[in-house]
């Protein structure tokens, strides 16, 4: 009765009183008792399982009232770019469902086309998309969460590999791997400004579909590429990311969501996101 005063947090005396009235209720005696302590008895070992389930369905009903008058869980549905998970959107959604738990950020690696389609069906809630187009920011609303630096992607046996920067137009006269306009759209004009910062006109040799499918071409000597710095957390074999020196190129990842969409919980998630976002950003600076 000692141990169990000392867990219960009450004097042994109100331990022993409640035994002898609980007994004096019942009828029975649950103990015995010697100068050595209490041993119980078989009306003890009785009346205990019968308490280890009332125990049991007292728990199991409040938990049933729990779930009847919990919020009904509610799903986010957000589409990314795969090189966003590692960094800032996995920080940001921790983040998010910490503070709102009755929500599920439910994610869908995505182009940036597939996203602008699937936000605009309704099967999207939020897209995390690169620089938005023109369309995109006439059809909805966005903003900006998060400003990552290019960078070159080579070859691993390339002359330049193992270098720690580089000019752009030390690789005049190569061929480069771009991303199809057709998933990525806005990636023309961005080779087109970076050959007039650059100083020379870039020859693209051919376009790939995702980034994986450009890193699979780079390693496989098809000609070097201009991508986001984050995209080296991605699996790339007989691949090396060199810093781009000049000219000195950022990539503005935006959230976008429908205009008509005054879900407070969007705000909240784009608003993690940004702060994620800025925290990286002075992380990687």
């Amino acid at each position: 009765s000692s141990r169990a005063a000392a867990r219960l947090n009450i004097s042994q005396p109100a331990i022993s009183r409640q035994l002898r009235a609980l007994e004096e209720e019942l009828g029975v005696t649950l103990f015995d008792r010697d100068p050595k302590g209490l041993t119980i008895t078989t009306d003890g070992e009785t009346a205990l399982t019968h308490a280890r389930d009332l125990l049991r369905r007292a728990g199991a009903m409040s938990a049933a009232f729990k779930r009847r008058n919990a919020k009904p869980r509610k799903n986010l549905h957000v589409g990314f770019i795969p090189t966003a998970l590692p960094g800032f959107l996995a920080d940001g959604m921790r983040k998010f469902n910490e503070q709102h738990p009755n929500t599920c950020v439910q994610i869908r690696e995505m182009s940036p086309r597939e996203q602008e389609v699937a936000l605009g069906e309704g099967e999207l809630d939020l897209a995390l998309l690169g620089t938005p187009s023109p369309e995109v920011k006439r059809r909805f609303a966005t903003t900006s969460i998060l400003k990552t630096a290019m960078s070159v992607a080579l070859p691993d046996h390339h002359l330049l590999a193992l270098r720690k920067s580089i000019d752009l137009i030390e690789l005049e006269g190569e061929s480069f791997v771009s991303l199809h306009e057709r998933n990525f759209p806005g990636r023309p004009q961005l080779i087109a400004d970076l050959s007039e910062r650059a100083g020379f006109a870039i020859e693209v040799a051919i376009k790939a579909n995702g980034l994986s499918e450009a890193l699979g071409m780079v390693a496989g000597g098809a000609g070097v590429a201009v991508l986001p710095a984050d995209v080296d957390g991605l699996p790339h074999p007989g691949v090396v990311f060199v810093k781009m020196r000049k000219p000195r190129i950022y990539l503005t990842s935006s959230a976008a969501w429908r205009k008509e969409d005054t879900d407070p919980e969007i705000d909240a998630l784009v608003a993690q996101l940004k702060e994620s976002g800025r925290k990286q950003r002075e992380r990687t600076s």
